[in-house]
């Protein structure tokens, strides 16, 4: 480690540009898509803006649990079924996955096509989970 340490130290025209690569890389991927959400920001929005929930899973994910009033698209077909969504447009719309990981790269396709009020589950339905709210 400590070799490690001086090799960035004698050059640094190496390493600060590396560390401030890294940095801006890490910012730009956790606000990509949009707004990053906990679960109980979630229920607040869909109660008092009416917000859509999006659930990005298989099929047979989503019918194993998923959050109340969860409109299923999955990830593999968006593409195809993001016009179902249009008459949501100007509501809040909370992206959903697993993980976060693909609710991310759906919310900014849905940026591109004009959404503006988009959010993403952090952590996914994992950390819904995770929280012990209720699947249906």
């Amino acid at each position: 480690m400590l070799e490690f340490n001086l090799f960035l130290i004698d050059h640094w025209y190496y390493s600060v540009p590396l560390i401030a690569s890294i940095f801006l890389w890490f910012f730009s991927e956790s606000r990509r898509g949009g707004a990053r959400i906990e679960p109980h920001n979630l229920t607040t929005m869909v109660n008092k803006e009416d917000a859509m929930i999006v659930d990005l899973r298989s099929k047979e994910e989503f019918d194993s649990g998923s959050i109340t009033g969860s409109l299923s698209i999955p990830y593999k077909d968006f593409d195809k079924r993001y016009e179902e969504l249009l008459p949501y447009k100007d509501k809040a719309i909370i992206m959903v996955c697993g993980m976060g990981r693909n609710a991310a790269i759906s919310g900014e396709k849905l940026k591109k096509f004009g959404f503006a009020n988009i959010s993403i589950l952090k952590g996914g339905i994992s950390k819904w989970q995770e929280e012990g709210l209720p699947l249906v």
